[in-house]
């Protein structure tokens, strides 16, 4: 079990590890979308509203991974601005139930306990 201190170091390489996979998951499936839906037999209107659909959708997901990224890296290296972005990522993480909502409690708990 990690000590006190420990748990802040912990709850930084998580959220990095989840910004990394969410950027994995992410690519993956604009790479399946691109190759399967490219071609297909749908109306250009319907294609239309997915595109935007999808672009906004990986927008947000990519902003989210990107301040895990940031604040993850930002709390390992002792910079201020660490805490209070990985407070902010773990919010929006509350809403991917359920390992996001574990992600979110456990930075909640491991943050604002050790001040």
């Amino acid at each position: 079990m990690p000590a006190a201190t420990d748990h802040p170091r912990v709850a930084a390489w998580l959220h990095i590890v989840s910004g990394l996979c969410i950027l994995l998951v992410m690519s993956g499936t604009l790479a399946w979308v691109a190759s399967s839906y490219g071609s297909s037999t749908l109306p250009e209107g319907v294609k239309a509203i997915l595109g935007t659909v999808g672009l906004a959708v990986g927008t947000a997901l990519s902003v989210v991974a990107g301040l895990e990224l940031l604040g993850g890296v930002a709390l390992l290296s002792g910079k201020a601005l660490g805490r209070p972005v990985l407070l902010l990522s773990s919010v929006f993480q509350l809403a991917n139930v359920p390992f996001g909502t574990a992600l979110g409690l456990y930075t909640f708990w491991a943050l604002l306990r050790s001040r």
